[in-house]
């Protein structure tokens, strides 16, 4: 595994997950490490494990564009409490912008971590 990338390593990690016949995958920042190709073919993957296998997935992100890209609910925490709980068909065509102003109307304030848009 030495010789691997972090991507390599965290899609090899993935396969190895879903080989036990697991119900549930639980994912933290799995691509946070990655370059941007390695992330997209790690977030593929992931999606592609979930829909064949019928996994339910918990995946903790920062990015909130990847929590929309693979997720049918997006649940934001803020200062350790929920404070946005969408699903269904409240996801569909939902954009970071989105993301962030019904943030803004939730808090009454501003995010202050950019690295949260990409």
């Amino acid at each position: 595994m030495g010789l691997l990338s972090g991507g390599q390593r965290q899609a090899i990690s993935l396969v190895m997950a879903t080989l036990a016949g697991c119900n549930v995958l639980l994912l933290d920042e799995h691509t946070a490490a990655l370059d941007p190709y390695m992330a997209t073919f790690v977030l593929d993957l992931t999606c592609r494990f979930q829909a064949e296998l019928g996994l339910t997935t918990l995946m903790v992100t920062h990015s909130m564009r990847q929590a929309l890209d693979a997720g049918s609910r997006t649940i934001m925490l803020h200062e350790g409490k929920v404070v946005l709980d969408v699903k269904g068909k409240e996801c569909e065509g939902l954009s970071v912008d989105d993301l962030v102003d019904m943030f803004r109307r939730v808090r009454g304030q501003e995010l202050e971590d950019d690295a949260l848009l990409l």
